[in-house]
């Protein structure tokens, strides 16, 4: 019985090795190249996941320069930069994954069938040299017991057949011994290699709990963010309403005094009044150093023949452009009334109206003969651009939204018409933008010598056209897509000039900075 639990055992103990060279290690190798299949498709997921946070992140500068949306692009590149952080720890989990794992079960597995094969070998090699001097001990025991039993001194054979059997019993045990430790050392080699790799996946998991932790910890921090931002589709933000209630004419039947919390672009200050003379014009009228003819003459009244300053149509100044414009406002009601549909949009840098309905002679007539400044219509005559000079300067202070300009400085205009005395424009020598004092400027034409009674021909004539005009007239839509081309590419190149990032072009009211 004690032979054959020898024996069993030392089966067992091959059998531990065989498993090891004929099992284990195939499957490890099996298992290595599923690794480096999994590393493989990992990292092809890091390079389609680098292309989709591009885009996301295209479509957050999209949303930024949105009107209406700019906030959502706020989100968006949070969003690409939170999963870029994301990605990184998952980038360090794949070099975890094949330093730690792949790398370190390769180098063993290699080394491991030459070190089995020899520890196997050696182990027969023992136990076989072993059981053999067991062996044979026992045959000459067994010949010592056959030369006793036909001697007839017997006893002479005692003494040396209990050497035998001591001898005997000790190689057995000897042999015992080395099966029971080979069978110990055999199961320790194969747990090793169990224990390494379990080892090794643990410092792989290890790092994949640090990515699964940092990204929960990044999306719990933003999620709600994030979440509240799209709850309200339909809410848009309060530059958009600004715009949007221009565009619906909300702005042309404001009062005076009734400004809206946000204000409008026509409305570069709180409060702003009509601007009728310079005060440096208007200080010389006042010490009496010139008269009212003279007044008249510089400001384009009806006997001068000299250049006419821009927002005053008369010697009456305030009075007459007061009237003027209550006027226009209630024309513009009247306008919007009868020949406006809901659904129709504008530009808000020039009006663009879908065809209307034919007018009479007469109401055209009529809307010509509007008593607006003439150097104003001579300058929208040509392709909706106009370009005016400076002819006193005038400085912004601390109010970012006004324009400030030197004497002779050229401005453009970016707004097809003044309100309350203030226009809109771009200072061609600085390249900044803001509101400025229409009265301080004039109109450049052609011929700047003879501005004045040129423009009062082309008055006569019908050539000078009023902003409402401009609604009415089929030519003038012909010109509107080019001016608001012509108005995107100069706010790109303003922007570019002062190291912005471009963005489409938007008038927004005086109360931000562009």
């Amino acid at each position: 019985a004690s032979m054959s639990r020898t024996e069993e055992v030392h089966r067992i103990t091959e059998n531990v090795y065989k498993s090891i060279m004929e099992q284990f290690n195939p499957c490890l190798r099996n298992f290595i190249a599923m690794g480096k299949s999994y590393e493989k498709a990992l990292t092809s997921v890091t390079y389609a996941a680098k292309g989709y946070f591009d885009a996301l992140v295209r479509m957050g500068e999209m949303a930024s320069e949105s009107q209406g949306s700019k906030d959502l692009g706020e989100v968006l590149f949070q969003m690409a930069e939170v999963h870029r952080q994301i990605q990184i720890q998952l980038e360090e989990m794949l070099k975890s994954f094949h330093n730690e794992l792949l790398t370190e079960l390769e180098k063993k597995v290699e080394l491991d069938a030459r070190y089995l094969n020899a520890a196997l070998k050696k182990y027969q090699m023992e136990h076989k040299s072993k059981g053999e001097s067991l062996e044979k001990c026992q045959a000459e025991l067994k010949k010592l017991r056959r030369k006793s039993q036909g001697s007839k001194h017997p006893s002479k054979y005692g003494d040396k057949e209990m050497q035998y059997v001591e001898a005997i019993s000790n190689k057995q045990t000897e042999l015992d011994n080395y099966i029971a430790e080979g069978y110990k050392n055999a199961l320790s080699e194969e747990r090793r290699r169990y224990c390494f790799l379990v080892d090794r996946q643990c410092a792989v998991a290890k790092n994949s709990s640090s990515y699964h932790s940092k990204g929960k910890e990044l999306l719990s921090q933003k999620m709600p963010v994030w979440q509240q931002a799209c709850v309200e589709p339909t809410k848009l933000p309060d530059r958009a309403m600004f715009l949007a209630q221009q565009m619906g004419g909300a702005a042309a039947v404001m009062a005076p005094g009734a400004h809206h919390p946000g204000m409008v672009i026509s409305e570069p200050m709180p409060g702003a009044k009509p601007l009728a003379l310079p005060p440096e014009l208007a200080a010389l009228r006042a010490s009496g150093a010139i008269g009212q003819q003279e007044t008249q003459r510089l400001t384009g009244g009806a006997e001068g023949g000299m250049m006419a300053m821009n927002g005053t149509a008369g010697p009456q100044g305030v009075d007459d452009y007061q009237r003027w414009m209550e006027g226009k406002v209630s024309q513009g009601k009247a306008s919007l009334h009868g020949q406006r549909h809901g659904g129709d949009v504008y530009s808000n840098t020039l009006p663009v109206r879908k065809v209307a309905p034919a007018k009479s002679k007469t109401s055209l007539t009529e809307t010509r003969t509007l008593p607006r400044s003439s150097s104003m219509a001579a300058g929208l005559e040509r392709n909706g651009r106009t370009r005016v000079q400076a002819v006193f300067s005038h400085a912004a202070g601390d109010n970012s939204t006004l324009l400030s300009f030197s004497e002779n400085d050229v401005i453009t205009l970016l707004v097809p018409e003044a309100r309350d005395g203030w226009h809109y424009g771009e200072n061609e020598k600085t390249k900044m933008r803001g509101w400025f004092p229409f009265s301080y400027t004039r109109v450049i034409t052609d011929s700047d010598g003879s501005s004045g009674k040129q423009l009062r021909v082309q008055s006569l004539h019908g050539k000078s056209s009023s902003t409402g005009n401009l609604l009415e007239r089929e030519d003038a839509a012909a010109s509107v897509p080019e001016y608001a081309v012509h108005s995107h590419m100069a706010a790109q190149s303003a922007a570019s000039l002062h190291g912005r990032q471009p963005r489409p072009y938007s008038m927004v009211a005086p109360g931000f900075s562009q």
